[in-house]
């Protein structure tokens, strides 16, 4: 196992147990089996501050806010495949998970601002996964989360993998009627790991 892929899930609801929830895990069991060290964080369990927009991280790539936040930053760019998993809020995704993609500014800035060279095209690169639901059927109800899901994974360079989203999915646990859903959450995870450990080596170094 020294070799296994680092796999980081995010769940972004604050409902224990619900429906992305249930995905995520599938997802990751998906991932383990597959040989992956799979890791799951509770965002609403950690403090993080909305980015306040000072700028700070300008000037040496880290973000001046000292939270919980801080330890993630490690998570994240140690990881070789993030799957963030959030229910829709309003057409978009959770406090708690735009809360950590907006302080991912810091990584932003490191990348595009100071140009760091660990942050470089040919530096390491991740795979990236979306799992999201909605409590309505309306077509364009990921739209805007899938946007900021894609530019979040981007500031840390991350490719943007693939999604599983499904809509007219709210009470918790109603995943669970649709016999496919997790089925599809574990294939992902186990092929997430299966494509990135067969890459060549200057795709993910």
């Amino acid at each position: 196992m020294g070799n296994a892929l680092n796999v980081l899930g995010l769940f972004g609801s604050p409902r224990r147990g619900g429906n992305t929830d249930l995905l995520l895990e599938a997802a990751l069991k998906g991932a383990e089996e597959e040989g992956g060290r799979v890791e799951g964080i509770h965002l609403c369990d950690f403090s993080i501050t909305p980015c306040r927009e000072c700028l700070a991280c300008f000037n040496n790539g880290a973000c001046v806010i000292d939270d919980e936040m801080q330890g993630i930053y490690t998570r994240l760019l140690e990881a070789d495949i993030v799957i963030l998993a959030s229910p829709i809020f309003f057409y978009g995704i959770t406090g708690w998970a735009k809360a950590m993609v907006d302080r991912c500014q810091a990584l932003w800035a490191r990348k595009y601002v100071l140009h760091d060279p660990s942050m470089k095209a040919e530096a390491k690169r991740r795979a990236g996964f979306f799992i999201s639901v909605g409590g309505t059927k309306g077509q364009r109800m990921f739209e805007g989360s899938v946007l900021t899901v894609k530019y979040f994974f981007d500031a840390f360079n991350t490719n943007y993998s693939g999604e599983l989203l499904f809509r007219g999915v709210d009470a918790c646990g109603d995943i669970q009627k649709n016999p496919d859903a997790l089925a599809q959450a574990y294939a992902a995870g186990r092929k997430l790991v299966s494509d990135l450990s067969t890459a060549p080596a200057s795709t993910r170094a």
